[in-house]
């Protein structure tokens, strides 16, 4: 689904200019998408793509979603480029890698089959972060079955990015829209305040959702492991969204945030049709 205002920019390509602040990032991939299979075993056009995880579905002329963000990560000299998946997509990461030039030992296996044995995004990442050795290094973490609207430009956001403070990207939802998402309450400099995952219109005044586009500061991802390990044996849904690590590190650690106009998120069949339309 896309995500913006009523007027949301077309897919024009800017200039974009190279910066070094920022040089490894982790692309989550480990997800299952049951809802999407779903969809597409219900689909006579589109049931060719069963199988394919949500960051590998050819998009907007692209062999795969999380090649759009690969592509913009390159061309501002970001080639450090790390994907967690799991055991049953694993070869496909692998494909998708050699086809673009991506070593191969920069995609891992969590070793999960199912999505019912699936760790959950949070422990990927730390799973990821140490598997890599990434724990002297800041990380940026992208969902990999999300992507921003054309007008975002990533020299922007690095720009604001400052040692001793972690940055994350927010964009303005409409009140009927609050309940399905984290939103982020910020002061007047755009510190994170609250982290309320999915709450009701009525519980905030801010309409602020925050998708999964963090930047972690090395010094912050001992936090992580903190995390995992403070609700290891828990059910599931109290660590699995990457948003209850951030309600867990905003008290602990300084997060900035972001403005961004909007994000597309292909989470069932008619979120992926409207974002290749997007990208046409």
């Amino acid at each position: 689904m896309i995500y913006a205002p009523k007027n949301f920019p077309n897919n024009k390509q800017t200039k974009t200019t190279t910066y070094l602040t920022l040089s490894i990032v982790l692309i989550l991939g480990a997800g299952y998408g049951t809802r999407l299979q779903r969809d597409l075993h219900a689909s006579s056009d589109y049931k060719h793509l069963l199988g394919v995880p949500k960051a590998l579905l050819p998009l907007g002329g692209r062999d795969a979603l999380i090649t759009h963000w690969l592509d913009l990560f390159r061309s501002h000299n970001i080639n450090d480029i790390y994907v967690v998946t799991n055991a049953a997509t694993y070869d496909a990461f692998v494909s998708w890698a050699e086809r673009n030039q991506v070593r191969q030992e920069n995609i891992v296996s969590d070793g999960t089959l199912t999505n019912e044995t699936r760790l959950g995004a949070v422990p990927d990442i730390a799973f990821g972060i140490h598997h890599f050795g990434l724990e002297q290094d800041s990380v940026l973490v992208v969902g990999g079955d999300t992507l921003f609207l054309s007008d975002f430009q990533l020299q922007d956001l690095l720009a604001q990015v400052t040692p001793g403070s972690c940055l994350v990207t927010t964009y303005a939802v409409p009140d009927s829209e609050v309940h399905k998402f984290g939103i982020v309450e910020t002061d007047q400099e755009g510190i994170m305040t609250s982290f309320l995952e999915k709450p009701n219109p009525k519980e905030t005044t801010s309409r602020l959702a925050c998708p999964c586009f963090y930047l972690f500061d090395k010094q912050a991802l001992p936090l992580l492991d903190a995390f995992v390990e403070e609700f290891k044996g828990q059910p599931k849904e109290t660590f699995d969204a990457t948003g209850k690590f951030l309600a867990y590190l905003y008290p602990r650690f300084k997060v900035k945030t972001f403005p961004i106009s909007g994000r597309i998120d292909v989470g069932g069949l008619k979120s992926y049709i409207d974002a290749n339309a997007y990208f046409a």
